[in-house]
């Protein structure tokens, strides 16, 4: 595969509150495209700004901005995207991860990370993304547990050794470019790729919808990203729900 071109455009800061947030700095600076790396996010924000905290070696935390015209109606395709070029990445290493909609990494039915991307809009078209992601790599479970992240696991806690988190890094970021440089033509394709490693595809889900918890059948993804459920015999197409 070819390497990523933005390789020569990381920028590693030592402690940050959140890479996604500073890549929005670099963004209002003038850069074009980077990818923001940083051993120690003490601020970072998951789904529904739940907190994600990175430990200083074990994690790995970095967010890629880069300047893409997309139309506003396919940006809710974007998690999707970002979580299966994750799962993609991982195989080079023979790790076998599942995607729970619509961003968390998931192995052995337990959180190993998670993806947050957002972007601006002018008009209908976005001018800039940003992908952050997060992952456990090398944490042991007493410093998860420590970060009360008591339903996580990492890389290391279940395949039973130390990676290098730079090769990871890598790989997950190739598979990205990749991905971006053709979506959304390659939409059908990455959906179809989501949902064959959807860790509750055709399942029985709880989930939660504003203020209401409902139970419904995981059907899939429509064309846009959002997920498919049968609730009271009619299929909803429903974008801000979280899956318990």
């Amino acid at each position: 595969m070819k390497r990523s071109s933005l390789k020569n455009k990381f920028v590693h800061v030592d402690r940050l509150p959140s890479t996604n947030s500073h890549s929005w700095d670099l963004i209002h600076n003038g850069n074009e495209s980077g990818v923001v790396l940083t051993s120690d996010q003490f601020n970072g924000k998951g789904q529904r700004n739940n907190n994600w905290i990175s430990s200083i070696h074990g994690s790995i935390t970095f967010s890629l901005f880069a300047q893409k015209e997309l139309p506003s109606n396919v940006l809710s395709m974007l998690p999707i995207l970002a979580g299966l070029s994750v799962q993609q990445g991982l195989l080079d290493f023979n790790i076998n991860v599942q995607l729970k909609w619509p961003n968390d990494i998931m192995l052995n039915n337990k959180k190993i990370g998670g993806v947050l991307c957002e972007s601006n809009i002018r008009g209908s078209f976005s001018k800039f993304i940003v992908i952050g992601v997060g992952l456990n790599v090398n944490d042991d479970q007493k410093s998860l547990i420590e970060n009360n992240l008591k339903n996580a696991t990492s890389l290391k806690a279940e395949c039973g050794k130390e990676y290098v988190r730079e090769k990871i890094i890598c790989s997950v970021i190739d598979r990205l470019e990749l991905n971006l440089s053709q979506f959304p033509k390659n939409s059908k394709s990455i959906i179809n790729g989501w949902e064959s490693v959807c860790s509750h595809l055709n399942m029985e889900i709880d989930f939660k919808n504003n203020l209401e918890t409902l139970s419904g059948k995981f059907l899939g993804l429509n064309n846009d990203g959002r997920a498919k459920i049968l609730l009271h015999k009619k299929i909803k197409k429903l974008a801000n729900i979280q899956v318990i």
